[in-house]
């Protein structure tokens, strides 16, 4: 399963050609690709008008949907992440990001981005896997 973040969704729907974006295209035939009710919602508010985003919602709700699987744990978690980002010194931009992670690392699936803070936030949980993975500046 591949939970693709909303930075490669734009992309994707955007038509950017990136390694992230192909990637996903290219494992979408072997695997799954999900997203989650946060991103759909991330996703959706760049729509530039109703019809654009009817047509973003239409291609989104055809993927499968991972929610939290734990209930409030899950978001405890995703702030637990947070929390201890901040003490070694690096701010995640959005809480956003923790609850996506923390998903991830519920349903086991690799998260494909296209965002710096997922690189801060495996070196917090480090059963958070990437794509692409590797280390943050």
């Amino acid at each position: 399963m591949l939970l693709l973040d909303a930075s490669v969704w734009i992309d994707l729907l955007r038509g950017n050609d990136n390694g992230s974006v192909r990637y996903a295209m290219e494992r979408e035939p072997f695997e799954d690709l999900a997203l989650t009710p946060m991103t759909y919602l991330e996703v959706l508010q760049g729509a530039r008008s109703d019809a654009e985003m009817g047509q973003m919602a239409s291609l989104l709700q055809a993927y499968a949907l991972l929610e939290p699987a734990a209930g409030l744990d899950t978001y405890e978690a995703a702030a637990r992440m947070y929390m201890t980002a901040r003490r070694r010194g690096v701010t995640i931009r959005t809480a956003v990001d923790c609850l996506v992670a923390a998903v991830a690392i519920e349903h086991g699936a690799v998260l494909v981005h296209n965002d710096r803070d997922f690189l801060a936030l495996q070196r917090v949980d480090d059963r958070l896997q990437l794509y692409p993975a590797g280390v943050a500046h």
